[in-house]
């Protein structure tokens, strides 16, 4: 998993990562100022496609991880802050198993994990088979957020 900011100069090398990235990036800076409404939009067919959210975070006890096997996960707040939780799949046990036609498992919450605090021009970049538990409630309480989520294949 990459954290990064959407005005950092390293942004250039993540660009060149993924043929998408740079593209992602763009599109999010643009939404930065002008909001897209809540939806689906694709960038790259079914190579690259973006999601617009808007919800409030929920509280950490309602965490469970996610991981998805064919899809890269760009997360970019745009409004808002909220936790992601992340861990190691092999210390993690199935809840559900892997849904192909959604590209999504999910993992049973531990004790144990490290997190990123992400607020409004931050992102993180999630690898297929990384398990992170997103949405969650800061210490600063429950926030409503907008993101912007796009799937990007590797």
């Amino acid at each position: 998993m990459i954290t990064t900011t959407l005005t950092s100069p390293e942004l250039e090398v993540y660009a060149k990562l993924n043929k998408n990235f740079a593209k992602v990036f763009e599109i999010a800076k643009a939404a930065m100022t002008d909001v897209p409404s809540s939806g689906k939009y694709y960038v790259d067919g079914d190579d690259c496609f973006y999601m617009i959210q808007e919800y409030d975070t929920k509280e950490p006890s309602r965490a469970r991880y996610e991981t998805h096997e064919n899809y890269i996960d760009v997360q970019i707040i745009l409004r808002g802050e909220e936790e992601i939780r992340f861990e190691t799949l092999d210390k993690l046990s199935v809840e559900t198993e892997y849904n192909a036609e959604k590209d999504i498992a999910f993992q049973h919450m531990t004790d144990e994990y490290d997190s990123v605090r992400l607020v409004s021009g931050e992102l993180s970049i999630i690898y297929p088979n990384e398990p992170h538990a997103p949405s969650l409630s800061t210490d600063n309480g429950q926030s409503h957020v907008i993101k912007l989520i796009a799937k990007v294949r590797p």
